[in-house]
This record gives C-alpha cells, structure tokens and sequence, in this order.
C-alpha cells in the first residue's frame, strides 16, 4: 500500500483533468500526519510551481505557533507558495463548526484568488468511519450516512480527498519510512471533543467485534453514495413530470406508491433549499396531503418558509418575500364609470347609467341602492363576510371558497365590494349578493357591475 500511495493521488488527479491544465493546485495542511503525507506525496507529481500550501492557525493551542513556523520553514525549503491564515476571532459556542467554517472560506478566497479548481485535503479512512458512525448515532437523512464523498463540487472547481479509503495506519508507516516530519495535536486525546470519544473509544471496542471497522464502514459509506447517486437521478427523473413553474401536481403525485411519494417529497424540498425537515414529520406530511385529507393546508417548514396546499396544487412561499410585499388593508372608494384595477388580474366598473358603450359580456349584475348607501368601497375580503341569498339566508365567503375550490393564495386576494353601511354586496371574481329589486324605483338609483381580466405585467 505504501509503495502505491503516489498511483492514489495521481489517479484523483486524472480523473479531475489537473494534467491537462495549467492551474494552481491547493493543499490544506495543518501539520499533522495525514496532512504532511498528502504533501509529501503531491510534491512527487506537481511542479513545485503549481503548489499552493495552505495553512490555518487557529490560536487554539501554544504549539500552533511552533506548527506555522516550522510550515513557513518547510515551504522556504522546497521553494512552495504559503498561504497562511490568522483564525483568532473564536466564538463563545460552536467552535468547531465556526473554525471548520473559517478554513474552508479561506480556501474558496485562495482560489478565487489564484484561478486554482482543485484542493485537496488529507482525510483519510478513519476519518470516514468516525464520521459514518457519528451520523449514525446522531440519526439522519442518508444523505448525512454516507459520510464523507471523495470528491465534490467546491468554490468554483473540485474538493478532491485522495486518502479517504486509505487508513492512518499505513499513512503513519509511510511517513516514518520516508523520514516526513509531523506534529502531534495535544487536543486530539481530549476526550471532551465528540469526535476525539468516536476516535479513541467507540471505534476501538467497536472492532474488538470486528477488525476490519474502518473499512468496513468505508465501504459502506462508498455504497450508500452510489445507491444515492442513482436514486437522485431516478428521482430527478419523475420530478421533471410533477414539478411546473406554479408547484408540484398532487394528481401525479398520488400515482406513486407512499414510498416514493416520500422521497419524491424530500427530494423537491432539498432542491428549494429546505434541508432540515425531519423524517418524521416527512411522513406525516405525506399522510395529510392524500386525496382524502383537507384540500386547503398550510404547513410550517424549517426557516422561513411555509408550504400550501391547494386542492391538487402544493406549493412553497418564503415569508420574507410575503413580509416584503405592501399591507393592501385599506379600502377604495368606486369611482362610477372608471375601470379599477382589484388585483393583479381582475378590473370592475360600477355603472350609474345606461351608457351604450360598455360591454354586455362583462355585465356581472344590475342592483338598486339608495343614496344613503353610498359611497361604495372596495376592501379586502374576510372569511366572515357574509352575502345575501335569493332564499334569504347568508353565506359566507368561506364557505364559497370552498364551494367553488379556490386556492388559497387566491382568496389571500379576494376583495369585496361593501355599501355605506357595510353589507357586501359582491365578492369579486366570485359571486354577488342578492337584493329584491324595490317596487318603487323613485329615490333609488341602478347600478351595473361590470369585471374583466386584466394582464399582468409583473
């Protein structure tokens, strides 16, 4: 395995072109063993031009400053491009996750900054089934259960782990038979940090069962990607026929088995960003959206995001985006004989006379009001308002919605038509009230309502 290690990183390197291009090349170093080793065997493949050695001291430790200045010395040495960053602004909590943070935007900077398009980075077989097992533990998606992936997608080019299924084992061998010089991290055996416990105590009793734990869970990890990379794009494949611009078609949706539909499900809203929705409350979300269940639905997603259902429509809206939107509370006065805009797809006339030029089609109704009901006002619809019925009773705007199936970002919308003292004479779009006609028409005056679609230039 040693005398193989240079064909590891050389076949990474030619999968990814690097041979074939003039680009700068970055290794993250930290001084450790694995690290060092990764250097070490680069040095034997890359022009000493094309390497960029890139260093975190993260002020952590006393020794961090003895490990820079004995990279700066290493770098002089062989004639290697140091970068070097300064990490010293240390969170009270979450230390690890910001200086994991810190590092690799550091590395995005370097090669923004140098056109390089690969770094590579030392984690090695341990490091997959320390992480493999931590997932597990913790619980989550598989997605998390595959660990880490030999290569992605990073700042612009590729993040390329060349050592991952080799164990530290052999990297320690090689470094003591080529005399490569490391540094040992004092806070590796503090058993306070989660991953120092998985290191020096679950793995170790974990392969009195079975001696071959580290690669086991590698091969695992490699299987579960692949078995991913497939169902994503079979996956990808079906939401292409579900998913328009207005949201995903329960109707098609329906047609697959529950399994699928929970996939389906999570794989739509990894695509919209939303990543952090328990399995769990996947399932009972995709019990609450069958045909059976209530057609309008509003759920709480993780962030600020919500999803809706609307009969066989589901949709995401971001509640910032909402909040940014104008509060359309207020009412407006009718002008008689003026089209006015109600929304962004709808206008209304209200007509005091009998002028010839308007458009029967549009003719929605003809009343008569008295004067003391007026002015008219157009104001947003309330689920309570209530129309008069030709029998007499009332209903309400609620329960039209339902009776004609309107979606509910439509009825969020909806707008009413009301008198001088408050009675909703016309749901627009929708329905209007009924009034018996007086039998003396002295004193009153008709009005004709007239609506037509409008474009939407937004």
């Amino acid at each position: 395995m040693v005398t193989n290690l240079e064909m590891v990183i050389k076949r990474h390197l030619e999968g990814s072109r690097f041979f074939a291009t003039p680009t700068p090349i970055i290794v993250a170093t930290s001084t450790g063993v694995d690290s060092m080793v990764l250097l070490t065997l680069v040095q034997n493949l890359v022009p000493k031009e094309r390497l960029i050695v890139a260093h975190v001291n993260h002020h952590l430790r006393s020794q961090s400053q003895i490990e820079e200045r004995y990279l700066r010395q290493y770098c002089q040495a062989h004639q290697l491009t140091l970068r070097v960053m300064q990490w010293q602004d240390h969170p009270k909590n979450g230390l690890e996750a910001a200086a994991r943070q810190a590092r690799y935007q550091f590395f995005a900077t370097i090669m923004s900054e140098t056109k390089a398009k690969i770094l590579l980075t030392a984690h090695h077989a341990n490091d997959q089934a320390e992480t493999v097992l931590m997932k597990l533990v913790r619980g989550g998606d598989p997605h998390q259960l595959a660990g880490l992936r030999p290569q992605r997608p990073f700042a612009g080019g590729e993040l390329i782990r060349p050592l991952l299924t080799i164990p530290k084992v052999i990297l320690i061998d090689y470094a003591k038979t080529h005399g490569v010089k490391w540094y040992e991290d004092e806070t590796n055996q503090d058993l306070s940090i989660t991953r120092n416990r998985y290191r020096h105590q679950y793995l170790p009793e974990l392969a009195t069962e079975n001696p071959q734990i580290i690669s086991d869970l590698g091969q695992t990890a490699a299987q579960l990607q692949d078995w991913l990379t497939f169902a994503q794009t079979q996956l990808q494949t079906q939401l292409q026929s579900l998913v328009s611009e207005k949201g995903l078609d329960l109707r098609l949706w329906w047609q697959s088995s529950a399994a699928t539909q929970r996939l389906l499900l999570q794989t739509w809203l990894h695509q919209n960003g939303i990543v952090n929705y328990k399995w769990t409350a996947l399932v009972q979300l995709q019990r609450r959206l069958q045909p059976g269940e209530l057609p309008n639905q509003t759920f709480a997603l993780p962030g600020k995001w919500r999803l809706i259902r609307n009969y066989h429509l589901l949709y995401l809206e971001n509640l910032d985006k909402l909040n940014q939107k104008p509060n359309d509370s207020g009412q407006n006065m009718v002008k008689f004989a003026h089209w006015q805009t109600v929304n962004s797809s709808r206008a209304i006339l209200i007509s005091a006379n009998r002028q010839t030029d308007l458009p029967l089609n549009h003719l929605v109704a003809t009343v008569w009001l008295r004067p003391s009901d007026l002015p008219l006002m157009i104001r947003p619809a309330k689920l309570t308002d209530r129309l008069r019925l030709k029998n007499g009773g009332f209903q309400t705007v609620r329960r039209i919605f339902i009776n004609q199936k309107v979606p509910v970002d439509q009825r969020q919308k909806a707008k009413v038509l009301v008198d001088q003292s408050g009675r909703v004479w016309w749901l627009i779009g929708y329905k209007t009230a009924w009034w018996d006609w007086p039998k003396q028409t002295n004193g009153w005056q008709q009005l004709r309502f007239f609506q037509r679609k409008v474009e939407n230039h937004e």
